[in-house]
């Protein structure tokens, strides 16, 4: 016996034993083969019958945003060869205001903007007392729906959400399918893990496959009058900003701890923009006289499109404080991101022409506090981009306490379509002037 091994234990196991470790040791990589495949499976079975899903199938066309090549850009938008380098990079909808939202390749623009764009909210009751989902609608009268945003819960940029669109060419596809005839199905996907055994193999999952456990639920698009009286869906005034419109109130197809998972205390709600109450846009648009069309849109803010553009993300980007985290243009929550313009050249734009289609670009975005919430962990920085925003973007003598960054747009047409790598030309630069 040498030194060393005098001080070693000797492990005697028996042929019981010896089984037991080595059969637990081949059970553990099966039981991991096992729960992958098993939540591929549950993947496969999320497919809507009927249906596809919207969006990108490869690589984000902002995997590569922080490149410093969009840094520069151009005065003009021709090169020196007379070629034009002004393009779309990039095009998100975001079907639940203040949700994760969703790239595409290729979109409808409408008179609300993006088709499928900030076409639900999520609203928490107000009252002055308690109440509660049961209490009498006429005790209701001095409670109020107010939308939500992650200005005060930031846990919202955590539900991811999925739009699946009816397709004539799937194998299920039949005008019977529920989601066929509600014009499509919205998916919205949280953060939950249950207490105890049932969250045992969900965790497993989870951690095999390196996310965390989640639930989801789904609901009707446009739901059918149908589909409105069976799930119990109610038209009802919801408060956004100044406006208070009638909308589909679809919270009862919600599960209850949703509302947990994004950090709500009060009643929530799922409302749906109703295409009779959509809000009619005035401040700095055009009117009705002009396009033929008064602007309108759904959930959004204030205007139907917002256009970025990556050089001013990028410069903000080399003014933050030491220690903050990256920026991403998509902390702005922009439809469309374009490249080539140099920063802030758009500042001044008051109309241009993407692909075939002319937009009439209306004032300059104010911004919040929101863009200091990481869209990945909905994790919110205390200061910044804000603090260096205001630094130095505080330019629109409307709303001079307000740092901008990026534009507001109309649609000259009521439908238009718009695809990544359209070209971008300028037809007419003027002041702004920001209307509150």
């Amino acid at each position: 016996m040498s030194g060393l091994d005098k001080f070693m234990p000797r492990i005697e196991l028996s042929y019981t034993s010896y089984f037991i470790v080595v059969y637990s040791l081949c059970l553990i990589p099966a039981l991991a083969i096992a729960m992958l495949a098993l939540r591929d499976r549950w993947s496969e079975e999320k497919q809507l019958r009927g249906c596809r899903k919207l969006g990108l199938r490869a690589q984000s066309n902002l995997a590569d945003e922080r490149d410093t090549k969009y840094r520069g850009g151009t005065e003009s938008a021709k090169d020196e060869h007379g070629n034009n380098t002004w393009r779309v990079k990039s095009l998100w909808i975001f079907p639940v205001k203040s949700c994760r939202g969703i790239e595409l390749n290729r979109g409808t623009v409408v008179s609300t903007g993006m088709e499928y764009d900030r076409q639900f909210s999520f609203a928490q009751l107000r009252s002055p007392f308690p109440v509660s989902a049961d209490t009498p609608k006429s005790e209701k009268a001095a409670h109020q729906w107010k939308f939500i945003t992650q200005r005060e819960f930031p846990l919202l940029a955590r539900v991811e959400t999925e739009v699946w669109v009816p397709d004539p060419s799937s194998s299920t596809y039949s005008t019977k399918e529920p989601f066929v005839q509600s014009g499509g199905a919205l998916v919205m996907t949280y953060p939950f893990e249950e207490d105890g055994w049932r969250g045992l193999l969900p965790r497993l999952i989870a951690t095999f496959g390196g996310s965390e456990p989640h639930k989801s639920v789904t609901i009707p698009f446009s739901p059918t009058a149908e589909q409105i009286k069976t799930n119990g869906y109610t038209m009802e005034q919801m408060t956004i900003w100044k406006d208070s419109p009638e909308a589909l109130n679809m919270g009862a197809s919600l599960p209850p701890e949703l509302k947990f998972s994004i950090g709500v205390r009060n009643p929530l709600a799922l409302f749906r923009v109703a295409t009779e109450h959509e809000r009619q846009v005035f401040r700095c648009a055009p009117r009705k006289e002009q396009l033929g069309y008064q602007p309108i849109t759904g959930f959004a803010d204030a205007y139907p499109l917002h256009i970025l553009n990556l050089a001013s993300v990028q410069d903000v980007a080399t003014r933050l404080q030491e220690g903050a985290p990256k920026l991403s243009a998509l902390r702005f929550r922009s439809n469309i991101i374009i490249t080539g313009p140099g920063k802030y050249i758009e500042d001044s734009w008051k109309r241009i022409r993407i692909g075939e289609y002319i937009y009439y670009v209306t004032c300059r975005t104010t911004r919040c506090k929101l863009p200091n919430t990481d869209q990945n962990t909905g994790v919110k920085h205390p200061v910044e981009p804000e603090k260096t925003l205001k630094s130095f973007r505080c330019i629109d003598e409307g709303a001079a306490e307000k740092a901008c960054l990026g534009m507001q747009m109309v649609p000259a047409l009521e439908e238009s379509k718009i695809k990544v790598g359209d070209l971008i030309e300028v037809l007419e630069t003027g002041e702004h002037y920001y209307i509150k």
